[in-house]
């Protein structure tokens, strides 16, 4: 089905990006021939537009692909019965979703001063656009913190409102929400970055972020550990 014939309402929602729609059509032939896969593509569009009937609307967000996209990967799982093994399912999203960094990583390291200023610029731009948002759109992306260590050269931040996260609540689908979570972690290692993450809006009550570079000591002094659910969080080291 072509997306301009999709049963939604346009006035409160938007499409997915077609860099999500390239990963979910990969992930269905991985475990289906041609016709299968068109036929269980076009369930998937179907299941999209059903999750968005009872979704409050955020069509004219800045970045909607951060609203919409983890709703198709969400309406995969839901219509799907064949899957591909997770790791190549986190693959895949990741990739679809952060592949600029892969990009990035070449002229762009977290562990320079320049590089972590120009990157707490963008962030503080972020941060601007979330707060402005949460005005007009009380569902969208609430910021709970910002700043910019210059003496640690680290950025902090933290989300107290996940769209994401609340969607996966609402749907029993939390098992699902790391698949995008988890992206947040493997983009920053393409920057030579390191997330910190202790918690996120389905684990605690916000998703914190504290992003060093990758030889930072702050980052020596946490490893990373995956949760039952396939999270990934921030573990402190114990002390030698």
């Amino acid at each position: 089905m072509k997306e301009k014939d999709l049963p939604f309402d346009r006035s409160k929602h938007a499409v997915y990006s077609k860099n999500a729609k390239r990963c979910v059509q990969r992930l269905l032939r991985c475990c289906y021939d041609r016709k299968e896969a068109e036929e269980m593509w076009e369930k998937v569009q179907l299941q999209y537009c059903e999750y968005l009937k009872d979704e409050p609307a955020l069509k004219d967000l800045k970045i909607t692909a951060s609203i919409y996209d983890p709703i198709l990967v969400f309406a995969w799982h839901a219509a799907v019965p064949e899957k591909p093994a997770r790791e190549f399912v986190q693959q895949e999203i990741c990739r679809s979703f952060f592949g600029s960094f892969e990009l990035l990583g070449k002229v762009f390291d977290l562990n320079r001063k320049p590089d972590m200023r120009l990157a707490a610029m963008i962030f503080r731009k972020a941060n601007d656009i979330r707060i402005k948002e949460i005005r007009r759109f009380p569902a969208s992306f609430r910021m709970g913190y910002y700043a910019f260590d210059r003496q640690n050269n680290a950025v902090r931040y933290s989300f107290t409102q996940c769209p994401n996260a609340e969607f996966a609540k609402r749907h029993n689908m939390e098992d699902v929400l790391p698949l995008m979570c988890n992206c947040d972690h493997l983009a920053m290692q393409k920057i030579h970055a390191c997330l910190i993450r202790e918690g996120t809006c389905v684990t605690a009550d916000r998703c914190d972020y504290c992003i060093v570079g990758d030889r930072d000591p702050i980052a020596a002094g946490y490893e990373l550990k995956e949760a039952e659910n396939g999270l990934l969080l921030s573990v402190r080291k114990e002390p030698v």
